[in-house]
């Protein structure tokens, strides 16, 4: 049985005219009925779509192909829409996209479908830390090309995705696997260190340090050139 939705089709479209004929805005409407802005816009989104019947309710929970839902994924990652213009495209639910969209990029992957190539049904393979960081620096190199960096070295997308944010986020270090368990008391215990071993210990982190604003500038200049070459495009 489908699950019934917290508002009405009748409440979901009166939001609606109310927004289209000037009666006020996404923000004053939601607070009226006890919404979400958000949620208010992405009705009206729909609506302007679909008309009324974006809201019909069924008794049976919709289902969906596998390659539905991949077919909704590469819209999503091709930059051409977001997910709540996507649900209003194809009248489904937000949360039922963001759902799919999120199951990816988590590394759960949806199989028995393969619209190009292996992208999106590649299974996870070993990796070395030197292999993490090259894939990432040829997507950095070719404008944020995720999708052919997952073409050129066969591992799925969303992998690639994750590994490219986090050297972003926290520089090379973040590609390293570390290992489970405890920290040795070489890591954790500084206590014991003569005078000179503090020193040195200060020395490696300044170095360290060091390396992370190269790589930080490095990131930034990358993101620079790339966003210069986008807009010189449209």
């Amino acid at each position: 049985m489908g699950r019934k939705p917290k508002y009405s089709k009748e409440v979901k479209v009166q939001a609606c005219k109310d927004y289209h004929n000037g009666q006020g805005s996404f923000k004053s409407i939601a607070g009226s009925i006890g919404a979400d802005k958000s949620a208010v816009r992405r009705w009206y989104l729909r609506y302007k779509k679909h008309g009324h019947n974006a809201f019909e309710t069924s008794e049976q929970n919709q289902s969906y192909t596998k390659e539905f839902k991949l077919s909704i994924i590469e819209e999503y990652t091709s930059g051409k829409y977001s997910m709540p213009n996507l649900a209003a495209k194809y009248n489904i639910t937000f949360s039922v996209v963001r759902n799919w969209i999120n199951k990816w990029y988590n590394g759960i992957e949806i199989k028995d479908y393969d619209p190009k190539g292996d992208v999106y049904t590649l299974k996870s393979r070993k990796t070395t830390y030197e292999e993490r960081l090259e894939i990432v620096k040829w997507v950095i190199q070719n404008n944020m090309n995720y999708k052919g960096a997952a073409n050129k070295y066969s591992i799925t997308y969303a992998l690639i995705y994750k590994w490219t944010k986090a050297y972003m986020a926290e520089g090379p270090e973040a590609l390293k696997y570390k290992k489970r368990g405890p920290k040795s008391k070489s890591e954790v215990d500084e206590s014991n260190l003569t005078e000179i071993e503090k020193l040195k210990l200060e020395l490696e982190k300044e170095k360290a340090l060091r390396k992370r604003r190269e790589f930080e500038l490095e990131v930034l200049k990358k993101k620079e050139e790339f966003e210069e070459k986008y807009h010189s495009q449209k």
